[in-house]
């Protein structure tokens, strides 16, 4: 008679080779990570730029105003294109009929440092503080799809009205802003030139 011995099949050694296989998935898995890791671009900004994220609570207030503004602007001017067929940029007595903030006399305007609103070009409006207390002088260029918003954040001294130096004969351009001090506001997803 033959006696033969059986031993019960518990699973054990398909275990083994089961964890064997994981630890040998996160090893591989572990050592090419790091190869895969996308490389965040550093954006460098020239001296005449700052980024959004460093600003103080009043100027983001403001800022956050300045974009919805500027996208109201925009829907003002292609309603007049469409509807009266010439291009027309909303003057400061229009936006404040509007009550579209920023340009309401508002507590809201009061707190910000009861900025004085100028339409200084088509497309561009300028906010001048009357106050020492609220947000910095602004400048908001609507005239491309992305808004355009210049800060005067050195607060000791009186910003340069850019309305000043903008005429029928010299248009709006960035480079007289950066003579005078102001600095434009990069924004998390905008390109910087």
């Amino acid at each position: 008679m033959n006696s033969q011995t059986i031993h019960t099949d518990d699973g054990g050694r398909e275990g083994k080779w089961v964890a064997l296989s994981i630890c040998l998935i996160l090893a591989i898995a572990a050592i090419l990570l790091p190869y895969h890791q996308q490389i965040a671009k550093q954006q460098s900004l020239s001296t005449h730029q700052v980024f959004i994220k460093y600003l103080a609570a009043d100027e983001l207030a403001m800022i956050a105003e300045l974009r919805l503004a500027h996208e109201e602007i925009r829907n003002l001017r292609q309603d007049s294109i469409e509807l009266a067929g010439t291009e027309r940029w909303a003057d400061i007595a229009e936006l404040e009929a509007l009550w579209l903030a920023p340009f309401i006399q508002d507590k809201s305007w009061e707190r910000k440092g009861k900025h004085l609103w100028l339409k200084i070009a088509p497309a561009i409006y300028q906010g001048v503080p009357q106050l020492e207390s609220g947000s910095a002088a602004v400048v908001l260029n609507s005239m491309q799809q992305e808004p355009e918003i210049w800060l005067f954040l050195d607060k000791k001294l009186q910003p340069a009205i850019a309305g000043d130096v903008v005429t029928e004969k010299v248009p709006f351009q960035s480079r007289v802003l950066i003579e005078a001090g102001w600095k434009q506001v990069v924004f998390a997803d905008s390109e910087v030139f």
